[in-house]
């Protein structure tokens, strides 16, 4: 779906301990009413479609959006194969400090939205800093041991193994309860991460939190009828929760 171009787009790098990150934001025509900084996946971008529309829908409704390319993926520094979850917790804390530091968001409040790893890394951060007010999470893992197998043929074995001896600090029931304000959308026909991680994560919340499950959706909620529910979900969720704080 093609929108209105009512905002304008700021081309940005910030430094984060794995070198520079490449980022985007968008900029509403009016008022800001928050910031809203997104997370792709482990082998997506800042510039797949997904974030694309979400960049343009949340200014469209006024909200100031960042997305950014984690590190080694996209036009950031970095490699790939040095992917880890502690790696992209310090790429996303790099993001929600250089917003924080700019006289445009320094007193808005903030959300965020990640999808899959992005989803998971989301909640990570959300767990442990203040001023976050809420947190859309789509098609994210409860953990990656399981997807082990997906994973590595997806990513045509760049990933090390070193990534899962990381992963392995971070156990979503220790964090997710710390979480504010979390709204979960999963595809109930996603093969990459199932249902049940979502059911999972949900069953760890504390209140208010939300479990949307789409009917026929994959993990990258492809279909446009699906992506339209999942951004208006996501979207109705931070115009309650993030404006009001």
């Amino acid at each position: 779906m093609k929108h209105k171009n009512i905002y304008n787009q700021e081309t940005i790098s910030f430094p984060s301990p794995a070198g520079k990150l490449a980022g985007v934001i968008h900029h509403p025509r009016h008022d800001s009413r928050g910031c809203i900084i997104t997370c792709h996946g482990l082998l997506s971008s800042k510039d797949s479609d997904k974030f694309i529309e979400l960049g343009e829908r949340f200014a469209e409704e006024c909200f100031t959006v960042l997305r950014f390319d984690f590190s080694g993926c996209g036009e950031s520094e970095g490699a790939l194969a040095d992917t880890t979850v502690t790696g992209r917790r310090e790429d996303l804390l790099a993001a929600l400090s250089f917003m924080q530091s700019r006289l445009s968001c320094k007193a808005q409040p903030i959300g965020l939205l990640g999808s899959s790893m992005g989803g998971f890394v989301s909640l990570l951060v959300a767990s442990c800093r203040e001023g976050i007010q809420a947190v859309a999470a789509w098609a994210t893992p409860f953990s990656f041991e399981e997807l082990r197998e997906g994973i590595t043929l997806g990513s045509e074995g760049l990933i090390k193994e070193g990534f899962f001896e990381d992963a392995r600090f971070y156990a979503a029931a220790s964090f997710v309860p710390r979480v504010r304000n979390l709204l979960l959308i999963h595809g109930d026909c996603d093969a990459t991460v199932p249902l049940h991680h979502a059911e999972r994560l949900y069953a760890e919340a504390q209140e208010p939190r939300r479990l949307e499950i789409i009917a026929g959706a994959d993990h990258s909620i492809t279909v446009p009828e699906h992506r339209e529910k999942a951004v208006s979900l996501s979207l109705g969720w931070f115009k309650k929760w993030v404006i009001r704080g």
